[in-house]
């Protein structure tokens, strides 16, 4: 706004003012008013800003060329003492006013942000197809307008004298943003407004039958098809049978003019127009075991009706909703739960994807004692003291042997982990498509189907691609072996890295799934490879598992001969650019392999998964073996035996005959005395 009133200003107002509420009574000025301010001065209380002057056009009331469209977004504002972002409708255009109560509407403008431009109506706004009817109060003149964008609706089409009309609906009042085709023959549009255009078809295509034609109004599009009969000069385009809201947009729904029917050939839309959204979810940031706010990031589209979310038995409460986010509020609980969102008729489920978080987490086998390490309990990892290391520190720092891995990565997209004369072996083997209830869809063996499309020099970081079988999926396997100790970070978590360690990335792009209720599946197993030792540390290979849904991070085992080949799977994956939890499942263990499946949730463009491997020695482990028996020990321990043996034999051999002798000595005393009597 401008006052300039009663300062005996002389000269002339440009239309550069145009954009300014301006108040220049009790003034000398002359000229022409330009019709931006005449157009408006119906409203006596604008025209008398105006008064006082010696203006030629004063009492002349200006035609107005307005040209007005409606819109919505996300603003950012101040707003009672604090930063909010509310959707806000936008009234712009040519000549649509200076104050906000000079519309007759259902909707409340409250701010000019450029007067005679646009108008703001702060407050919640959701797309709902509304059809909002605007009369401008200063120049009588009335509209019919909506935000949101849905694609030019073709109900009729009548021709004469090459001028042809138009008739339906969500046309506009600026001509210049409406093309029409018909044939390969441009149509060039001279008048339009939201139910209505003409064109002038100044030449007629060949083609006189079926002829194809479009119309765009602001990038959206809609197609038909259109017979032609000459006749007298009179044409007349017949009517075809059109779709409801003639369902064709950016969507890339097709509407078949012969049946009536709305083809959906896009993933994310359904309906008998093809405006319904097939919802889904692809991550969750959920809420503690107390409850709490839950945020779900995915496709929900604009419309909402009857909208519903309930996490296992629990309704939680909306927040806030758009297209691409709900918030919602949850009580309190435990443990993985399904998750259900109903809206538009239409049911959306997933099995266990919301899994409650604890606050305190645990650290593996506790990090052995408070002597080798003390757990965080905010992440779930050890922080080993002095002299120890590994994921639980259970690992001699000081013991070569720690220092003694090697890794190979191999063709088919494995990694030989070698420790001396241990081996493991790490291999993504599939990527299962499950249905809701874990069933699987669709199985892609992976194994010996990559290409390296990287590698440095030292053959420490490699990368692997493959193009799923029939289909546009990605799959990107990137394995890394860490040369110095080094601490990353993934999904908003911090980790140390020991030297030695494999880190193992994978993303998967595009994946198109068969069902927006189905889930991924992506299966490792972890193998020992077949080894022999016959020094102090030989011992049977065996396995465990440390899986638990409400911690941040999972591990497997697998120890061999005092060697131990760690696993850590973290909890997180990154769905669709957000950070979202995920769950490890135990596919199957045996004495030398364990098989991991990592259930990842219905992403749309890309998922991001990053485990981690270390080979770690036993406390256990003896880093020599001189302390062996000698090898005569045995020899001499089998003589001392023999001897000791024999001895006891010839004692036992004299203390009998001695005792026979007495016997016999004592019967011949015996016959004496007989023979004497």
């Amino acid at each position: 706004m401008i006052d300039l009133s009663s300062n005996s200003i002389t000269g002339t107002i440009d239309e550069s003012y145009c954009s300014v509420f301006l108040i220049i009574k009790n003034n000398s000025m002359t000229g022409k008013i330009p019709e931006c301010f005449t157009c408006h001065f119906g409203n006596t209380g604008f025209k008398s800003n105006f008064g006082d002057n010696f203006f030629e056009n004063f009492n002349t009331i200006g035609e107005c060329k307005t040209i007005p469209k409606l819109k919505y977004l996300n603003q950012t504002f101040w707003k009672r003492n604090k930063i909010v972002t509310e959707p806000v409708l936008l009234l712009m255009g040519q000549n649509i006013g200076y104050f906000e109560k000079n519309f007759d509407s259902d909707i409340q403008f409250d701010y000019v942000s450029k007067a005679n431009s646009k108008i703001i109506s702060y407050g919640p706004y959701t797309p709902n197809r509304t059809i909002h009817d605007i009369t401008i109060k200063s120049t009588g003149k009335k509209f019919t307008l909506t935000p949101d964008p849905y694609p030019p609706l073709l109900l009729n089409i009548t021709s004469s004298n090459h001028i042809l009309l138009f008739y339906g609906l969500y046309y506009s009042y600026d001509v210049t943003e409406i093309i029409i085709v018909i044939g390969d023959k441009s149509c060039n549009v001279t008048d339009s407004t939201f139910y209505q255009i003409t064109c002038t078809l100044e030449t007629y295509p060949n083609q006189l039958n079926n002829v194809s034609g479009s119309i765009k109004v602001d990038q959206l599009q809609t197609t038909f098809n259109l017979n032609l009969d000459n006749n007298n000069g009179i044409e007349v385009f017949n009517n075809y049978t059109s779709c409801p809201d003639n369902c064709e947009s950016y969507n890339g729904n097709i509407c078949n003019y012969n049946t009536g029917i709305c083809e959906c050939p896009a993933e994310d839309w359904t309906g008998e127009n093809c405006f319904t959204a097939i919802h889904y979810v692809s991550s969750i940031t959920p809420a503690y075991e107390d409850g709490g706010l839950v945020t779900m990031n995915g496709w929900f589209g604009d419309i909402h009706q009857d909208l519903n979310i309930t996490i296992g038995d629990q309704e939680c409460k909306i927040v806030f909703i758009s297209s691409n986010t709900i918030t919602c509020n949850i009580g309190v609980g435990t443990g993985k739960k399904d998750v259900t969102v109903n809206q538009n008729g239409i049911t959306w489920k997933s099995h266990n994807f919301f899994v409650y978080r604890s606050k305190q987490q645990t650290c593996l086998n506790n990090c052995i004692d408070t002597n080798h390490g003390i757990c965080n309990t905010s992440n779930g990892i050890c922080e080993c003291k002095s002299g120890w290391i590994g994921f639980d520190c259970s690992s001699p720092s000081n013991n070569n042997n720690n220092g003694n891995t090697n890794s190979t990565v191999n063709p088919d997209g494995s990694t030989t982990i070698n420790n001396d004369q241990i081996a493991y072996n790490i291999l993504i083997t599939s990527l299962l498509e499950l249905d809701i209830n874990s069933g699987t869809v669709k199985q892609y063996p992976l194994q010996n189907n990559w290409n390296i499309t990287s590698n440095d020099k030292n053959g420490s970081n490699i990368t692997f691609t493959q193009i799923l079988n029939e289909t546009e999926c990605k799959i990107v396997l990137s394995i890394q072996e860490i040369e110095n100790d080094i601490h990353y970070s993934f999904a908003g978590l911090d980790f140390k890295l020991d030297k030695g360690s494999i880190k193992v990335s994978v993303s998967i792009h595009n994946y198109k799934y068969q069902s927006p209720l189905n889930t991924l599946q992506l299966q490792m197993i972890s193998n020992v490879l077949d080894t022999t030792s016959n020094d102090c540390n030989s011992k049977s290979a065996s396995t465990s598992t440390s899986i638990l849904d409400n911690q941040t991070l999972n591990y497997i085992s697998i120890n061999k001969d005092n060697k131990i080949l760690y696993g850590r799977f973290i909890n997180r994956a990154i769905s669709d650019g957000h950070t979202t939890l995920i769950t490890t499942s135990l596919i199957s263990s045996q004495n030398e392999s364990v098989t991991i499946g990592i259930n990842i949730p219905h992403c749309r463009t890309s998922c991001y998964i990053d485990p981690d491997f270390s080979v770690m020695v036993s406390p256990d482990f003896k880093s020599n073996c001189n302390n062996k028996p000698k090898k005569y020990v045995i020899p001499v321990a089998v003589v001392v035996s023999c001897v000791g043996v024999a001895a006891i034999v010839s004692i036992t051999y004299l203390v009998y005959k001695r005792k026979q002798k007495k016997s016999f000595e004592k019967k011949l005393v015996n016959l004496n005395n007989l023979n004497n009597k």
